[in-house]
């Protein structure tokens, strides 16, 4: 019973370490350059561990895919289409 318990919580620390890492390489990657957002937000991510990727995930990420605030419709990666004739 002691070595399940333990694997389990091997188990559930490298899932917890990869998706730290996760959101920390998406923040790193994907975060806008303007200000210090980024720089913000990896501190965070950094200092709080699992915690602050959860955070980052939560309430930060989302609103990177409204549109608004993405990397993409900055640089202008998806341009948009032609006018219909």
């Amino acid at each position: 019973m002691a070595i399940l318990l333990t694997l389990m919580a091997v188990g559930l620390f490298l899932l917890a370490s990869l998706f730290w890492l996760w959101m920390l390489v998406d923040c790193a990657m994907n975060e806008s350059g303007d200000g210090s957002d980024k720089l913000v937000w990896i501190i965070i991510i950094v200092f709080t561990h699992f915690i602050g990727a959860v955070v980052y995930f939560l309430f930060r990420r989302p609103r990177r895919f409204e549109g608004t605030n993405s990397p993409q419709s900055r640089r202008g990666i998806y341009p948009s289409p032609p006018p219909r004739p």
